[in-house]
């Protein structure tokens, strides 16, 4: 099936035919063709189940362009998450800007109005993002829409995410019935239950535009499923031959392991391989890009140095423990080609397009709390092994798995390469989803009792798989805990959300950490004494709040912080029972710990290296507690605690920038971070007003300001 013929029958214009041909698309291949047969530019729901770079992106593409040519309206594209949709954006905004159709993107990270938003004719978001506009009833949402995109519907598979994707779908469904749904997935076994949920035609496939060959690697070999074995030779570790061996035939290498640590020593591992490959110019380019994602002197962490190191042999890490700004870097060079080898944890493999010649699942066990090493499920090799195999530049995609003796290379090959994957289930049934879930759809108004809520669940896929639940009793309890914690009150027979239930409801937290907030400050207005430690304390004892593992190896240090700081914190074993977990009483501490050494101006690097993490974590761990002091002060404002909420403001200033007190009027100056803070204020300049009567040439004299920014802070504090 051609593009031609396709644009021809649908009446696609001219120009949007130029773009598909210039960008080299001619002819369909079979699973696309499948998809169009099966009614997709005809509006019918699709379930496209195939692999990876199959082309299930181009269905949606076509689906979406149709509908916009057909009728005046909009389309929905949801990705789970921000990586995807900033690479889903800057795709399509390039191809189809030309054409008029704006594209605009939504992850929560900018907040642009819901005016602009309902301008775009292709809105690419996350879920939590349509999720929490759904929340507010956002009419233009709905209004014209004609097409909703699930990419990666696998996903409703995922703890944190499945539960907000299912929701939203469930909610367009019943809403707007009309709407085309097309779901994407390259990982799905039960692919005909999904499809029965969403009323879509389902169109599966095993074609691959580069043919994937699985196979296990042992004593000099792999030995595929399908066709002849391969001899790996050259020396050192099996990693290293086996990198060699991609190297020396012009392909790029990603590494799969069970942990960030294991990423970092794989890639140390195979710079020694990898540097032999280099050009003078990569080489150049290398120690350039390796500065950049090493980073300023003053802030750079022992990780940041790292990466530096393995990068300037062609070689990179990626895990969460980076800066986003510093993956994207690195993705980024592995597609161009400048980098030769990423080692990676398996998170990678459900972000960005990054195909290799070669997938090495290097690690199958990794450590589960409680369970201890446990083998990786079949649906995370199948998305590792999906990377394999470049467009445009392989004639095949390779995925490898290593075993120590014949035996593990034949359990593997029965474990992993002809399995299938597991089943993907609702993961929607769990108290902190109900309860989450309920209480936005009765704040939003979408429901107002018991029955309302069920005949809405029922629209859910937790409904369709008629697992073992009592749905009607646990909706039922959900009721009654929503209502004896005041986030809803009765009125008649209907019931609707309070000022304390909607607050919770906008600000998109779990109920059960609205609670905390609520009863830490109502135990403060009670005269408990506290201190920016007990508040920090009370953020981390909220489920929204990620925590830092703990090691028994640092308990005596943990405790001897929980016994010196103890008259401080605000809830105690009696007010939150959960605190009489040891683990997650001493989790929580040492999150504390962590918080209070960063407020008090502690150096980055010697924060990663004293609590074993890396700066993308401090990242995290501060936009979720900015957050939650954040969801403090309103509710402190709900209650009338005003003296609080100038307390709660000061210390979320603190931890945004990692400051002491005295440096919150310095620290709202762009381009003043914690650093050049402190050297302002060492240097005389107290306070932002301070600077009023400085010269740019007196403060470019200070370290770490150059005139350019010292002529830019005048400009800044001379502003009416």
């Amino acid at each position: 099936m051609t593009i031609e013929k396709i644009f021809s029958k649908y009446k696609f214009p001219e120009e949007l035919k130029n773009i598909f041909i210039q960008t080299g698309i001619h002819t369909l291949y079979p699973p696309q063709a499948q998809a169009i047969e099966a009614g997709a530019l005809d509006g019918r729901n699709i379930l496209l189940s195939v692999p990876t770079a199959a082309g299930k992106t181009l269905v949606a593409e076509l689906c979406m362009l149709r509908s916009l040519l057909s009728a005046p309206g909009r389309c929905l594209y949801i990705v789970p998450l921000k990586a995807l949709a900033n690479e889903k954006y800057e795709d399509l905004k390039k191809k189809y800007s030309s054409v008029g159709i704006k594209v605009g993107v939504a992850t929560g990270d900018t907040d642009l109005p819901n005016d602009i938003l309902s301008g775009y004719h292709i809105l690419i978001a996350t879920a939590e993002k349509i999720d929490a506009l759904l929340r507010t009833r956002a009419q233009w949402l709905l209004n014209r829409l004609n097409v909703v995109v699930l990419d990666e519907i696998h996903f409703l598979n995922d703890q944190e995410r499945g539960p907000t994707l299912e929701i939203l779908t469930a909610r367009i469904k019943q809403l707007n019935p009309k709407v085309q749904f097309l779901a994407l997935s390259a990982t799905i076994s039960n692919a005909p239950d999904i499809a029965a949920w969403l009323g879509a035609q389902l169109v599966e496939s095993q074609w691959r535009p580069i043919p994937l060959r699985e196979g296990i690697y042992w004593n000099e070999e792999i030995l595929f499923n399908r066709g002849p074995s391969r001899l790996i030779q050259g020396t050192g570790p099996d990693l290293n031959k086996l990198a060699d061996d991609t190297l020396r035939g012009k392909g790029q290498m990603l590494v799969f392991t069970n942990s960030r640590r294991s990423s970092e020593a794989a890639s140390r591992l195979l710079c020694s391989t990898a540097g032999i490959f280099l050009s003078e110019d990569e080489r150049r380019t290398l120690t350039r890009l390796a500065e950049i994602l090493r980073g300023p002197e003053s802030s750079m962490t022992r990780i940041c140095r790292r990466l530096g190191d393995t990068v300037e042999h062609g070689v990179a890490f990626h895990h969460a423990g980076l800066k986003p700004e510093q993956r994207k870097l690195i993705e980024e060079n592995f597609k161009n080609g400048l980098l030769k080898i990423i080692c990676s944890t398996p998170t990678l493999a459900a972000g960005v397009n990054l195909p290799a010649r070669r997938a090495v699942i290097r690690d199958v066990k990794r450590f589960e709390g409680g369970l201890g090493a446990s083998f990786i499920p079949v649906s995370e090799y199948k998305q590792c092994a999906g990377r394999a195999g470049r467009p445009q530049y392989d004639e095949f995609g390779e995925s490898v798995l290593i075993a120590k003796t014949p035996g593990e290379a034949k359990s593997l090959m029965e474990r992993y390469i002809n399995a299938r994957p597991e089943p993907v289930i609702s993961r929607l049934g769990s108290d902190s989803a109900l309860r989450t879930h309920i209480l936005a759809s009765i704040a939003g108004d979408y429901v107002h009792d018991i029955n309302d809520t069920f005949d809405f669940i029922s629209h859910t896929f937790l409904a369709h798989q008629k697992r073992p639940l009592n749905l009607i009793e646990m909706i039922g309890h959900v009721f009654d805990f929503l209502q004896e914690e005041d986030f809803i009150e009765k009125q008649g027979f209907r019931f609707f959300a309070t000022p304390f239930g909607q607050y919770t409801n906008r600000l998109y937290i779990d109920p059960a950490s609205s609670i905390i907030l609520r009863d830490g400050l109502h135990k403060i207005a009670k005269g408990k004494s506290f201190s920016n430690i007990g508040l920090l304390h009370l953020t981390c004892c909220c489920p929204d709040s990620p925590l830092l593992r703990n090691w028994k190896s640092q308990w005596e240090e943990i405790e001897a912080f929980a016994y010196n700081c103890q008259d401080e914190i605000i809830l105690q074993e009696e007010d939150f029972p959960m605190l009489t977990d040891m683990g997650l009483h001493m989790a929580i501490m040492k999150t504390t710990m962590m918080l209070c050494r960063w407020i008090d101006e502690e150096r980055e690097e010697k924060i990663c290296d004293d609590f074993n993490i890396g700066p993308g974590d401090i990242y995290r761990h501060l936009e979720a507690v900015q957050w939650l002091l954040y969801a403090a002060i309103t509710f402190a404002e709900l209650f009338q605690y005003k003296k609080l909420t100038f307390l709660l403001s000061n210390l979320r200033n603190r931890v945004k920038y990692g400051i002491k007190e005295e440096l919150i009027s310095l620290s709202h100056l762009k381009g003043i971070g914690r650093v050049r803070a402190r050297l302002l204020y060492e240097n005389g300049y107290k306070h932002a007003t301070d600077l009023k009567s400085a010269s740019a040439e007196d403060l470019a004299k200070i370290d770490k300001i150059n005139l350019p920014l010292a002529r830019d802070i005048i400009n800044q504090v001379s502003r009416p």
